[in-house]
């Protein structure tokens, strides 16, 4: 492939993408100054509830993702070019919108249960906030990898999408 316009749409994608896996961070470091993790009583032990149900929601997210977040339907054989490749580039950025809504997902979920566990912890949010980071990075980032698996499933009936090539500003 060659290198990117700034101009084409995997631009402004990476640069949503980008803007929200940052935003994660950000909220942790406010939330470590609302939450102090320290404000124990002698002899209260913190509870593992909170922990496990995290990772399950990050397990159902990964899992939705799996069998919704890249459905997409498919660009029919036959249609104009023009709009073949408008319609694979919508279907990406809803495809997209949904794996996000799924990955961070957990991170809200982690936080709700961070204000509901006694004593409070940041370190739930923390939990909460890498899991999202993680599933942000491999399913939503729109690298290649996940470029091709949308670019497949709208192709999957002989309609051609051109979706690598649209995103990368090389074909309108």
């Amino acid at each position: 492939m060659s290198p990117q316009s700034t101009s084409a749409p995997i631009a402004s994608a990476r640069t949503l993408v980008a803007s929200l896996m940052a935003a994660l961070v950000v909220i942790g470091l406010v939330l470590s100054f609302v939450v102090t993790s320290g404000a124990r009583r002698p002899g209260e032990t913190m509870p593992v509830w909170p922990y496990g149900a995290v990772l399950a929601v990050g397990a159902l997210a990964a899992l939705l993702i799996l069998v919704a977040g890249y459905r997409v339907s498919p660009v029919p054989p036959g249609l104009d070019a023009a709009e073949a490749r408008k319609s694979g580039v919508a279907a990406f950025m809803q495809s997209t919108m949904i794996r996000l809504a799924l990955s961070e997902s957990v991170a809200f979920v982690s936080i709700v249960l961070m204000f509901s566990a006694r004593p409070r912890s940041v370190q739930i949010y923390y939990l909460g906030g890498a899991a999202t980071l993680v599933l942000m990075a491999y399913h939503v980032w729109p690298g290649q990898r996940v470029i091709e698996r949308v670019q497949q499933n709208l192709d999957r009936d002989g309609g051609r999408s051109d979706l690598a090539s649209v995103l990368a500003g090389q074909a309108y």
